[in-house]
């Protein structure tokens, strides 16, 4: 915070003190300075007294932060420090979400697979989110975008970036990530998306396995941390049924559920650059995430 320029004509603080002058001044400055002073002594003195008072001029008070509720304006430059340091990507055109969506939905839910949706009025509008889900088929992905009332870009391995399906992926405005390295341009990207107050999709699981949850990747708890926005879970069932690993088409005979859980809000810690701080959040993540699983296994109807 930088602080508010010194008043005009304040400068070090202080006006300079008046020096005592033998010009004439006032009524009977026509005698000499001598004579004067041996008769009117009381007079001379409380004269040069107040001809030499200094005058002190306090600066002016430094510029506070606006408070919540109102207060002074923060300096301008401290109200345009970006949240991070992103990547300044370009932002999605999501039109092909928008009209698309609906009809595809429709044919796969119910022409190509039976799938049901669970908890879709769970899913806040207007805000930046993150959609986690667990991941045990290939067809997680596509079904947390689709599904979704809202439009969502995945996190989605640089691999699938070939042929049609990447030239696809990146139609529909996914995001590539080297899981091999830290890869700052995705998480700046996907952090560039939230700031837009949009939604991200990530599987923290980070590869396809059992999607119980039995650990996260530590990039989802970087992503809400610095993201500031809440976490909703997602729960695939089913999946693993309908598209089992070396499937080209899926089953549909399989019945596959997708359920929205309850967004929540992780705790920023003091040092959100922390591993161990982010760490702790990632657990937490992974605690709600698995419990949102299990709750939605145990109310699986037929």
């Amino acid at each position: 915070m930088t602080t508010a320029d010194q008043a005009p004509g304040a400068g070090a603080g202080t006006e300079p003190a008046a020096e005592p002058s033998t010009a004439p001044a006032g009524p009977g400055a026509e005698r000499p300075a001598a004579e004067s002073a041996a008769a009117e002594p009381a007079a001379l003195t409380q004269r040069l007294a107040a001809e030499s008072t200094v005058t002190v001029v306090e600066p002016a008070p430094a510029a506070l932060p606006v408070a919540a509720g109102g207060g002074a304006k923060a300096p301008v430059a401290a109200a345009r420090q970006p949240a991070h340091r992103g990547a300044e990507s370009t932002p999605y055109n999501d039109i092909l979400h928008r009209v698309l969506k609906p009809p595809v939905r429709w044919w796969l839910n119910h022409v190509v697979m039976r799938i049901t949706l669970d908890g879709v009025e769970r899913v806040p509008r207007g805000e930046p989110l993150i959609f986690a889900g667990n991941h045990s088929s290939w067809l997680d992905g596509p079904l947390v975008v689709i599904e979704s009332p809202r439009t969502v870009r995945c996190l989605t391995k640089v691999e699938m970036y070939k042929g049609i399906v990447g030239w696809l992926l990146r139609l529909v405005g996914q995001i590539p990530i080297d899981r091999g390295k830290a890869d700052r341009v995705a998480l700046h990207t996907a952090l560039d998306e939230l700031a837009r107050g949009n939604a991200i999709g990530v599987f923290p699981e980070g590869t396809r396995g059992s999607g119980e949850m039995a650990a996260v990747q530590h990039g989802i708890a970087y992503l809400a941390v610095h993201g500031r926005c809440r976490v909703l879970p997602v729960a695939c069932l089913g999946t693993g049924d309908a598209l089992p690993k070396g499937a080209r088409w899926p089953r549909r005979s399989a019945r596959v559920r997708v359920v929205f859980g309850e967004p929540f809000a992780v705790e920023i810690p003091a040092n959100p650059r922390s591993r161990k701080a982010l760490a702790a959040v990632a657990e937490d993540i992974r605690v709600r995430l698995a419990d949102h699983l299990t709750t939605a296994r145990a109310t699986t109807t037929d």
